[in-house]
């Protein structure tokens, strides 16, 4: 079943996620992803995460369909004008790419070209709207199209920040057109929860965000250098009192735990293992038995 289908009825989603290779060998990457066909609805493809440059996520994603998985493609708008993303979208909708996930993107001042210039010609709601518009037959500035696209757009959006700020951007974001939605990382039901009282009135999939934790240094960076995530303390304890060579297997179990605490509150989950996908198929299978 694809994402979409699954979607449309209701399924509890299953995503996850890949960063395409920073080169042409994709060999190693799709023998990795091949174990999750049939395992889950869709796989996100970044687009320059965390501002580093890699192959572009529409040609990543055609590979993906290569072997059996549904692609989301990821669209930030620190690279684009609105030129560049209204015609990647029409050759994306064209090449059977059909849904996108709409994010602003980190700053270029963090990945391997710092001096890049970033973009941002318009916010993250306009992105959505002007899917939104290609899908009824028109562009951003009005003009009729030769065909129209067919994409789904997404949203992301992040329970655990500011709750003020948080519920208008998912309000403007489901008015411009977001027909699900992707959240940050989360690692607390009750923050889960008390989103959800919000966002359930809308009547839109929240699919939660779940990261691997390989490390208690990597939850302090998150804690430190990502805004909307809060690794809560007794978890990075656990990782800390993990004997050597044993903190990956627990940060497994940590994934599995949050999904199986947060899974009656939200319709699916969006696994995020950056770089070891292998372990996703081990994340499935504590989950959900």
């Amino acid at each position: 079943m694809t994402f979409r289908e699954a979607l449309n009825a209701r399924e509890f989603l299953v995503t996850a996620e890949c960063s395409p290779p920073k080169g042409t060998r994709i060999d190693g990457l799709l023998d990795r992803l091949t174990p999750l066909k049939n395992r889950i609805h869709g796989i996100n493809v970044t687009d320059n995460q965390t501002g580093v440059m890699r192959m572009c996520p529409m040609a990543m994603g055609l590979h993906l369909k290569g072997i059996g998985l549904d692609p989301i493609i990821q669209i930030t708008l620190r690279d684009r004008n609105r030129l560049a993303i209204q015609s990647d979208l029409l050759g994306m909708s064209s090449l059977g790419l059909s849904q996108v996930l709409c994010l602003t993107g980190d700053p270029p001042k963090l990945g391997d070209h710092p001096e890049a210039k970033p973009v941002f010609d318009i916010p993250t709601q306009e992105l959505i709207r002007a899917i939104t518009l290609l899908n009824g037959g028109t562009d951003l500035s009005g003009k009729d199209l030769n065909g129209k696209t067919d994409i789904l757009p997404g949203a992301a959006c992040s329970p655990e920040g500011d709750q003020e700020t948080e519920f208008r951007k998912f309000e403007e974001k489901f008015d411009a057109g977001a027909r699900f939605f992707q959240t940050q990382a989360v690692f607390s039901a009750e923050k889960m929860e008390e989103f959800m009282r919000f966002a359930s009135p809308f009547s839109v999939p929240v699919i939660a965000g779940i990261i691997l934790l390989k490390s208690a240094k990597m939850a302090r960076y998150l804690n430190d250098h990502v805004p909307g995530i809060t690794v809560p303390a007794p978890l990075i304890e656990r990782l800390d009192k993990c004997p050597p060579g044993q903190t990956l297997e627990s940060g497994i179990a940590i994934a599995a735990e949050t999904i199986r605490a947060i899974r009656p509150l939200v319709h699916g989950v969006h696994i995020m293992t950056v770089g070891a996908e292998e372990t996703i198929p081990r994340i499935l299978d504590q989950a959900f038995g």
